[in-house]
């Protein structure tokens, strides 16, 4: 499809874009950058899922779930049982920090847009439960991948 410049057979999106356009260490950097993030979702993934890493962090987001799980779907009178919560969303944390790590297909696009999503909620969840100091962390995590949603130029999805 040359109108839209993105050539169909040979397209390849990446989360990868520059952070400085004058410079040649911007790629480097931005890459850097990504790795991190997703790293620290992995990270997160795995001691939401696991003690084997931390097993004090793991303890402290097995109880959050239980509140998490009661505003949403709880609020709407869907009844979740907060360990399939806590082991669902730790997985997709993992994956989504995975595929934004190999980078290379629109799955590390929807990757970023699912992490905004659930660091957003985390965040609403625990604001709602009255937890607001809690709160700050998970605004920092929801910061980071807004810069890889958003970026510098407002796009960080280069197609080649």
């Amino acid at each position: 499809d040359k109108s839209s410049g993105i050539n169909a057979e040979y397209g390849h999106y990446y989360i990868t874009n520059n952070l400085s356009t004058y410079s040649d260490m911007g790629f480097p950097i931005r890459r850097l950058f990504v790795v991190s993030v997703a790293l620290f979702y992995i990270y997160m993934g795995v001691c939401t899922v696991t003690p084997a890493i931390n097993a004090d962090l793991h303890s402290e987001l097995k109880g959050s779930f239980k509140g998490h799980a009661r505003v949403f779907p709880g609020r709407f009178g869907v009844n979740i049982d907060p360990e399939l919560y806590r082991l669902v969303f730790g997985a997709t944390q993992i994956v989504a920090g995975a595929l934004i790590i190999i980078g290379e297909s629109i799955w590390a696009v929807y990757s970023v847009w699912i992490l905004l999503g659930m660091q957003a909620f985390l965040c609403l969840s625990l604001y709602s439960q009255g937890e607001s100091t809690k709160c700050i962390p998970n605004l920092v995590a929801l910061n980071l991948i807004g810069v890889l949603a958003g970026g510098s130029h407002g796009y960080h999805y280069k197609v080649e």
